[in-house]
């Protein structure tokens, strides 16, 4: 899907800040970098120079398709303790196991997600796996890039040819009805682990998996996701948003 021209909103409640050097090195190491990215089919991890010697940015681009967590978990696990992390994501999604299973690891390792701006973004497992994004002192911080599009859909279960050109009895029905609510059972358990609020589910129910439910910037911010102007060192503290419309 093409970007659209997104900019960051004027709104009273919205805490616009100076971005810290994280997201500052992250300014930069995006904007050496979408001058010379080629599309990738399979998911690539791409270590980008931020210019800190104890900050480490990777870039996930393209498809999410299994194996990316360890990939990943076995670069971290060479840096050097007290290194930063923080992940850039330009995908246009793929397993929902293993996009669940990213998120997870940014969680847990309290690395902060960002979505590739200058047109890039994050569909599907992705959007799950960039919710997960945290700081070093645990606090949620997922950024969308003003340039960038982040999309939620409801998910599907992958079918062989086979499959979908046979005839289904009840019992087949059945067993389909119990894949689909272990799968959503899945996703809410990962939401409530992240400590998601459950109402990014109805981002999800709101288009079939053919379609997709784009989040603009002044949506994301009350999603609890900071808005990062590419172009400049500012963000929208979500954080802030949010404390001023739950105070209300």
């Amino acid at each position: 899907m093409p970007a659209g021209n997104h900019h960051i909103p004027s709104r009273p409640c919205a805490r616009i800040v100076r971005c810290g050097r994280l997201c500052a090195a992250i300014a930069v190491a995006v904007f050496v970098l979408v001058a010379a990215l080629r599309p990738s089919t399979a998911a690539e991890l791409i270590s980008l120079d931020s210019g800190r010697p104890n900050l480490a940015v990777y870039l996930l681009n393209g498809s999410i398709a299994g194996g990316e967590t360890l990939k990943l978990e076995a670069i971290v696990a060479k840096l050097p303790a007290g290194t930063t992390v923080a992940v850039i994501l330009n995908s246009p999604g793929g397993s929902l196991g293993e996009g669940l299973s990213l998120g997870r690891f940014f969680h847990e390792a309290r690395i902060p997600t960002f979505v590739l701006g200058y047109g890039g973004s994050c569909y599907s497992a992705c959007s799950l796996a960039f919710l997960g994004g945290r700081q070093g002192d645990g606090r949620p911080s997922r950024t969308k890039m003003t340039g960038s599009e982040l999309g939620f859909h409801q998910f599907r279960q992958a079918r062989t040819a086979e499959e979908r050109n046979k005839k289904y009895s009840k019992t087949d029905m059945e067993q389909a009805a119990l894949r689909t609510r272990a799968t959503a059972m899945l996703i809410i358990q990962y939401l409530t682990d992240i400590g998601e609020d459950l109402s990014i589910l109805h981002l999800m129910l709101k288009a079939p998996a053919s379609d997709m439910t784009l989040l603009d910037n002044s949506e994301a911010v009350t999603y609890g996701i900071n808005v990062m102007d590419e172009h400049t060192d500012q963000v929208i503290d979500a954080s802030a948003v949010r404390a001023r419309i739950q105070d209300r």
